[in-house]
């Protein structure tokens, strides 16, 4: 499989390949996909609860915890880090972590962690790509470069439209779908 350079790739296929995902989902999907970032925020609301943080600080950390994780592992490690506990991980989410307390979104400086934060945080515009968007798109890559990455968020965006949904669950419920659920 050889990596989508933008030059190679026509935009509406890939909007249309986005929507097709979308037609073809069944109603549990979407009603899993519409509610997946309302539960994250409450994750968010936990953490800021626990240190006394604003939604954005907490979303962060949430955020920071995610990278190479399993969403329910990623929920442990940030409510344990919320209440002082020891977490184990890759440095760097803890690192990420700590400067999210001090610069919020500033401090994730990842496309994927920084549009993970502001999506849990309410941003119904922002869109996460991350492995599983990415094959749904046939990129030929689980890391793709900053254009890419705007290329299929936008992509994203346009297919939303197209169905009346929020960026956000419409990338929510493309994710369920390859994924094949949201844990």
């Amino acid at each position: 499989m050889t990596t989508m350079t933008i030059d190679q790739t026509d935009y509406h296929s890939t909007v249309a390949t986005f929507s097709d995902f979308i037609m073809r989902a069944t109603l549990a999907q979407v009603e899993q996909a519409s509610v997946w970032y309302f539960e994250a925020e409450s994750v968010a609301r936990e953490v800021a609860s626990n240190m006394t943080l604003d939604l954005e600080r907490a979303a962060c950390i949430v955020s920071a915890f995610s990278p190479r994780e399993r969403w329910s592992v990623n929920v442990r490690k940030a409510l344990a880090y919320s209440v002082g506990l020891p977490v184990a991980g890759l440095p760097n989410n803890l690192t990420m972590a700590d400067a999210s307390l001090v610069h919020g979104f500033d401090a994730l400086k990842g496309l994927k962690t920084n549009a993970f934060a502001r999506a849990i945080a309410g941003d119904t515009d922002a869109v996460v790509i991350d492995v599983w968007m990415c094959r749904a798109a046939n990129l030929g890559t689980d890391s793709p470069n900053k254009t890419q990455y705007n290329f299929l968020a936008d992509a994203v965006r346009d297919a939303a439209q197209l169905f009346g949904l929020s960026p956000r669950t419409a990338q929510a419920l493309i994710w369920i779908i390859v994924r094949g659920g949201a844990a």
